[in-house]
């Protein structure tokens, strides 16, 4: 339930990625796959009121990718990591980015920040409003993680969304 954790060389140090999703300021993209596919990329504030502005970008983009009947779990994931950016965000004007792709069958949904602190399983109590968001991550996702970038951090998880398709074959 931990999860993956790596670090990222920097963009400076590697070529250019050869992916239709292009690399990201904030880190490289590391899907398993050849080509993935960007579907949708917004930049927020690290305030509160961008969590459900950002499930709702979630839910437009899924929509119009043919990938709605996961909205419901997306809409989670969204949400928790999102609410993770902000939470822990590297202080006051900071921005996050949370971008859709498609690498074959799998929604990768993943938020770019500037903090430092790594997202970690602890005991979860019911009975707590807070707390459960990593746990949430692992138990919607098909695998989840953490890559470190040169500007601070990339949370990500995957789910399946679509079903195989040979031309979006991993």
């Amino acid at each position: 339930m931990s999860g993956e954790h790596r670090t990222i060389e920097l963009p400076s140090t590697l070529a250019t990625p050869h992916h239709s999703a292009p690399a990201h300021p904030h880190g490289l993209t590391t899907m398993d796959g050849p080509d993935p596919v960007l579907l949708g990329e917004l930049t927020l504030p690290a305030e509160r009121a961008s969590v459900p502005r950002a499930r709702a970008f979630g839910r437009a983009v899924l929509g119009s990718a043919g990938a709605a009947h996961v909205g419901d779990d997306a809409e989670v994931l969204i949400s928790e990591l999102v609410t993770g950016a902000v939470r822990h965000a590297a202080g006051t004007g900071s921005l996050l980015c949370l971008r859709l792709l498609r690498d074959g069958s799998r929604l990768r949904i993943e938020v770019h920040d500037r903090g430092a602190a790594l997202p970690h399983s602890r005991p979860v109590d019911l009975m707590e409003e807070t707390g459960r968001g990593w746990f949430l991550v692992a138990a919607l996702a098909y695998r989840h993680g953490t890559d470190l970038t040169a500007s601070g951090k990339t949370v990500w998880c995957e789910l399946d969304g679509w079903p195989h398709d040979e031309r979006h074959a991993r």
